[in-house]
């Protein structure tokens, strides 16, 4: 009869002391860890909170970039007006309330502004085309894109943002 518990026993304590190795290795790198964690924790916390504010002045930026005139102004589209914010000082259209004048872009003659739903209806003169003829400038306003939107038959439609009187 052969013995064969020396060999299981053999086993057993050679899977123990592994397992007290590899136990030891996993607490050891457990607190490598949280050493590694509390060591940068304050700088960590600072560097979020620099990105925190950082991140709350651009969208405080973002919030005031192309905010529109109060709806209930006597005439919303009056100010300049331009497709980009670089574009306010470069390449800016102003709108009083007889006309439009755009750098390098229409020029235009209102003689009926019309209230409408979202904007106004302007029939106006635009020597865009020649003969000069008159032409329905439709101006919306859109309130999710902070944007007014410009359509007509001399004009390609374009969204432009306000910048101011």
């Amino acid at each position: 009869m052969r013995r064969k518990l020396p060999v299981a026993v053999i086993f057993l304590a050679a899977c123990g002391a592994k397992t007290a190795s590899n136990e030891a290795t996993v607490a050891g790198n457990e607190l490598a860890v949280s050493g590694a964690a509390n060591k940068s924790g304050p700088a960590a916390a600072a560097t979020r909170q620099e990105a925190g504010r950082a991140a709350a002045n651009e969208a405080d930026a973002v919030d005031r970039l192309g905010t529109l005139p109060p709806a209930d102004a006597a005439l919303r589209f009056v100010g300049t007006w331009a497709a980009s914010r670089s574009e306010c000082t470069t390449r800016p259209w102003r709108f009083t309330a007889d006309g439009l004048t755009a750098t390098d872009g229409p020029h235009c003659t209102f003689y009926k502004v019309t209230k409408a739903p979202a904007g106004y209806d302007i029939a106006a003169q635009c020597p865009a085309k020649e003969p000069v003829h008159t032409d329905l400038l439709n101006l919306r306003f859109a309130e999710s894109a902070r944007a007014m939107l410009v359509e007509s038959n001399a004009i390609k439609p374009i969204g432009l943002i306000y910048c101011g009187k």
